[in-house]
Parts: structure tokens; C-alpha cells; sequence
């Protein structure tokens, strides 16, 4: 009990100091106009703020489902840190074997990033407290489509 109040004491103090020394993020705007990137850090703002409304602005229409469980119940916190370059590894694999081999989306239309976060969790669900890193896909239907 008391090695586990020591890790979130520590995991606290790590997000304190990344709220102090900012993480600078872009201004919230929910039209077409997002860069992939500002889909991302929209994403964790709203999930953040457990809006789940924002949040679907972020991700595709499949997510929009009255059965999708964000988890928002046992998480306390969470914050974007940083994001990666367009990695074409996941990108050519989702065209090649994952929803976009099935989907007709064009190579264009989809990119993919590491992202790394900082979340604290009550449940370690749906993801575990501390620094994570996690793998995001964004498609768009066409070139004047939003991203999500």
C-alpha cells in the first residue's frame, strides 16, 4: 500500500511539472480546417474533460456508437506531452491489412503517429497511470474530408 501511494505520489509530481513548465497546445477548433496533429491534441483535451461529444470530433464514425466505453469513469487525469513524425509503417499496414484494405480509403487520406501522454487512472483502465505511449491512425474519407 504504501510503495503504491509513493508511485502515484511520484506520477502527480511528474504531471505538476509538466503542467508548470506548459505543454503548449493548439487552440480547440472543430472544423475541417485541423491538421492531423491538432485532431490529437483535441483528442486528449476533450478526453481530459471527459466530453465525449468533443471527443467524437476527434475519431470516425465508427466510434459513435451507443455501446463505446471511453472510460471515462476511472480516469482522473491525462494530458498530451508530444507526438511523432508521420509514421508510414502502420499507415501502409492499415492500408494493406487493416480497416483501409476494406474501406477504400486513398494513401493520401491517412496518417499515423506515436503519441506519448501522461494519464492517471483510477482503475488502470483503459489504460495504465503513468507516461504512455500510444499508436494513432487518422483517416479522412477525401482531401476535403476531417480528419479522425
Amino acid at each position: 500500500m504504501k510503495k503504491k501511494l509513493v508511485i502515484l505520489g511520484l506520477i502527480s509530481l511528474f504531471v505538476f511539472t509538466l503542467m508548470r513548465f506548459g505543454i503548449e497546445s493548439v487552440p480547440i477548433n472543430t472544423n475541417n480546417s485541423l491538421q492531423p496533429k491538432q485532431v490529437i491534441e483535441n483528442y486528449y483535451k476533450f478526453y481530459n474533460e471527459k466530453n465525449r461529444e468533443g471527443l467524437l470530433t476527434t475519431l470516425t464514425k465508427w466510434h459513435d456508437q451507443s455501446n463505446v466505453n471511453f472510460g471515462f469513469d476511472n480516469l482522473i487525469f491525462t494530458k498530451f506531452v508530444s507526438i511523432g513524425d508521420n509514421d508510414m509503417t502502420t499507415v501502409n499496414a492499415y492500408l494493406g491489412c487493416g480497416r483501409g484494405s476494406v474501406n477504400g480509403v486513398e494513401s493520401n487520406n491517412v496518417v499515423a503517429y506515436k503519441v506519448i501522454f501522461v494519464s492517471l487512472d483510477k482503475w488502470a483502465s483503459p489504460w495504465p497511470s503513468g507516461i504512455q505511449t500510444k499508436g494513432f491512425t487518422l483517416i479522412r474519407e477525401s482531401d476535403d474530408a476531417p480528419w479522425g
